[in-house]
């Protein structure tokens, strides 16, 4: 049984998550130290149960705040207690040392305080002292099992008192020994990439009473409306006559031409189209000659007296419209329809 004082040294590491902190995929370190007692203990030298200083030390990755691996070095230490009669010769010992791999699992208890579970398997090297002549070492593996409580001092460091069992730790090669061991002590542990969880601070509202309460902003004014614009369509339209059975223009004809051309000036996106007509008298055939003449010499006009405008369109209908029956009507029928189309973006609203 363990009859000694604890012995509690603690170096470095991490064996559990803290609940006010982030430590999922985080590394870890530790190390610890206490009192180890072997028990059961079957041994041809005549070794009985005994107990000794132990220590380990670990590394270990944080899957998540419940669940942790490690994998580290446990030394046992020593039993050189004997139940011989006459007293020890101090040439009997089995020293106990090797590799542990397990699982830890955490219960956060609160901010604080947690509780730790283990198992895992541990890989010994027994060496048996049997007599001052006679020395056997063997290695093997061991199952072991643990608990534990423990409390975070920070973030990153904590501290927890341990429990670890390992059953069945036998010299195998010779069978010269078979025993159980156990380990209480304490572990300092301290983790890596730790991110402290930020708690929102509310601070109470104060009111001094004499200071001015602070003016209240100008409205902004409304935004100015945009512009906003249409396209209108003008149509000006103009007849230029000629004599009978003539395509000469007149003077007074290449007047209005001339009026026609200033206006294009002025317009955007001018379109002219020519119409071409005769009166009805005569052979059908020339009044349509007659009337495409027309149309020629009325846009050879425009286009070399400096007319602006993105195209000129042609047509002579020759006699088709013509329907009058006297010559005064007739004279009206032999013309030119000159007709200017322009577009422009005209102000609707400011």
């Amino acid at each position: 049984m363990m009859n000694k004082t604890l012995i509690a040294l603690a170096l470095m590491g991490v064996c559990s998550a803290a609940n006010a902190a982030d430590v999922d995929n985080t590394w870890y370190i530790g190390a610890g130290a206490g009192q180890s007692n072997y028990e059961s203990v079957d041994a041809v030298s005549h070794l009985g149960d005994g107990s000794d200083f132990a220590w380990n030390a670990l590394v270990g990755y944080q899957l998540n705040k419940y669940l942790a691996f490690e994998a580290g070095w446990q030394d046992l230490g020593a039993t050189d207690d004997t139940h011989m009669w006459g007293g020890l010769d101090g040439k009997q010992k089995i020293d106990v040392d090797g590799f542990t791999l397990g699982a830890v699992g955490t219960l956060p208890l609160s901010e604080k305080w947690f509780l730790t579970g283990e198992a895992g398997a541990y890989q010994y090297h027994l060496a048996h002292q049997i007599n001052a002549s006679k020395y056997v070492s063997a290695m093997d593996t061991a199952a072991y099992f643990g608990a534990g409580i423990g409390y975070n001092i920070t973030d990153s460091l904590a501290i927890s008192a341990k429990y670890r069992r390992f059953a069945g730790i036998d010299e195998t090669a010779w069978n010269t020994a078979n025993m159980d061991a156990q380990t209480v002590g304490l572990q300092l542990t301290y983790r890596f990439g730790v991110k402290s969880k930020a708690t929102p601070v509310v601070l109470p509202a104060v009111i001094d009473k004499q200071t001015k309460p602070m003016p209240r902003p100008e409205p902004k004014p409304d935004p100015k409306p945009q512009p906003t614009y249409e396209v209108v369509t003008e149509t000006n339209s103009v007849a230029v006559f000629f004599g009978f059975d003539s395509s000469e223009l007149t003077n007074d004809a290449k007047s209005k031409l001339d009026q026609v051309i200033d206006l294009s000036k002025q317009q955007d996106e001018d379109v002219i189209l020519l119409s071409g007509q005769s009166d009805n008298q005569g052979d059908s055939a020339y009044n349509q000659k007659l009337s495409e003449k027309r149309v020629t010499q009325v846009a050879s006009y425009l286009e070399n007296h400096g007319v602006e405008v993105k195209r000129i369109d042609t047509e002579a209908v020759g006699e088709q419209a013509a329907q009058a029956n006297t010559r005064q009507e007739r004279a009206l029928e032999r013309r030119v329809i000159v007709t200017l189309t322009s577009q422009q973006q005209v102000l609707v609203t400011k």
